[in-house]
């Protein structure tokens, strides 16, 4: 990739624009997909292609191919340099300013092309075994799945920056259905990891089978304002839309509800949010991003007061600031653009049954719907359906469906009572780590 990079980029400058830039990528991917052990689906596939961006008096082109031939990669910087001159300029555009040391991540492993194609459709039977086995009530499984990619990354620009990684990644993903008295209900669980060594299959179908089984015989409950217990898979969802708010193009842009809040308390004292670009187990880590910026931890909230934003190289020059290294880029058909990396909630010291001590009547809240939409996220104010179980006298008591919680999401960042100690990696729309939150009141609205 590295080698491409550098190819493409003499075809960019040739065009004799100002500032050119190449972006190299390469992907191996697999997917396994089984239903009653059997092989549902299997799909492997291969894909590279090199992005071009050329900038000149602050107008900018951008073009892509997946045509790696020389004739290909000079028509796409001929592409890049047609649409330049037809682009209005923009004073904060350009690249960034190579920097002199980049971070050292081990992000990829071997074992991943090592282990036999045959071990890791072993897995996928074994989650779903895990969950069928767990009790006789989960009925069949809706999705038993096991994924992985393989992934080159090289950047070369005409400022002298020129880096390559490698990572891999894996899941494994299962969707289980319990069913008892003509209800059904649902329960997912995942692991994650580098490489299918360091992912228990057992322990995801099992959890995912206790998810569902725990819900079965869930019905409205009533309207009510109370503590709120979320786990960490719906805490993931919350910090997602909160980091999708702390960009710096959010706040320029006035949509989000963080803009003008720099400095002020904005959650509870016990709120310690970063994104972390660094962190071994995330998957969103890397040295640098994709714009070639070494990538870092940047503290976000500390102690509940907003400490600063994410920001890529154009919107830090828009707010004279540098880059934080976010410039995210999902691959090589799209130009960098501001987004969080890995997103830490960091944890607290209490145990999850712990922050149900001392409720007399809460609700323990697994699941929600239409988190990303329903928050108007200018305001803060927000509105999503819900699934979980009551609380009573301290302990999880009966299921719950078909409820809506609703506030305001700086309300509810400020309501924050106890952070719990289990933290996981929540891969949903994003890379979030995050713990169980305890959080006094919300409304609850049932029949």
């Amino acid at each position: 990739m590295m080698e491409l990079a550098k190819k493409a980029l003499e075809q960019a400058i040739a065009t004799g624009a100002e500032q050119a830039e190449a972006f190299a990528q390469l992907n191996r991917s697999m997917r396994v997909k089984v239903y009653r052990q059997e092989v549902e689906e299997l799909v492997s596939a291969t894909g590279s292609g090199v992005g071009i961006r050329v900038i000149s008096g602050g107008s900018v082109g951008y073009a892509y191919t997946s045509d790696l031939s020389a004739g290909g990669i000079e028509a796409a910087a001929r592409a890049a340099a047609e649409a330049m001159s037809v682009t209005s300029a923009d004073e904060f555009a350009g690249l960034p300013e190579p920097a002199a040391e980049f971070p050292r991540l081990d992000l990829y492993s071997e074992r991943l092309g090592a282990v036999p194609v045959a071990d890791k459709i072993s897995l996928a039977m074994a989650v779903e075994k895990a969950a069928l086995e767990h009790d006789s009530r989960i009925q069949q499984v809706e999705a038993a799945t096991y994924s992985e990619s393989d992934s080159s990354v090289a950047i070369a620009n005409s400022l002298g920056f020129a880096r390559n990684y490698a990572e891999t990644s894996c899941f494994a993903f299962l969707q289980a259905i319990a069913a008892a008295d003509g209800q059904m209900q649902t329960g997912v669980s995942f692991v994650t990891g580098r490489e299918p060594g360091q992912l228990d299959a057992a322990a995801a179908g099992k959890e995912a089978a206790r998810r569902a089984l725990s819900l079965l015989g869930a019905r409205q409950c009533a309207s009510m304002s109370c503590p709120v217990v979320m786990d960490p898979f719906v805490t993931a969802s919350v910090i997602g839309v909160v980091g999708s708010a702390l960009t710096g193009e959010a706040v320029q842009k006035r949509r989000s509800m963080f803009a003008g809040r720099l400095g002020e308390q904005v959650a509870g004292g016990l709120v310690n949010l970063l994104d972390d670009g660094l962190h071994p187990e995330g998957l969103a880590s890397a040295p640098f991003d994709g714009e070639g910026v070494p990538t870092r931890q940047t503290k976000l909230i500390e102690s509940g007061v907003l400490q600063g934003f994410l920001y890529d190289t154009y919107s830090g020059r828009k707010e004279g600031r540098a880059s934080t290294g976010n410039g995210a880029r999902r691959s090589y058909r799209s130009q960098p653009h501001v987004g969080p990396t890995n997103l830490r909630l960091i944890g607290g010291g209490a145990a999850p049954a712990a922050l149900l001590d001392g409720i007399d009547l809460g609700l323990h809240v697994m699941d929600v719907t239409g988190m990303h939409s329903g928050v108007n996220m200018v305001s803060g104010d927000f509105s999503v359906g819900a699934t979980g179980r009551l609380i009573r006298n301290g302990n999880l008591s009966e299921p719950v469906r078909e409820v809506t919680i609703a506030g305001n999401l700086l309300d509810m960042l400020g309501n924050i009572k106890e952070i719990g100690n289990d933290n996981r990696w929540v891969p949903f729309g994003g890379s979030v780590n995050a713990p169980s939150i305890l959080i006094a009141p919300m409304t609850v609205s049932g029949k």
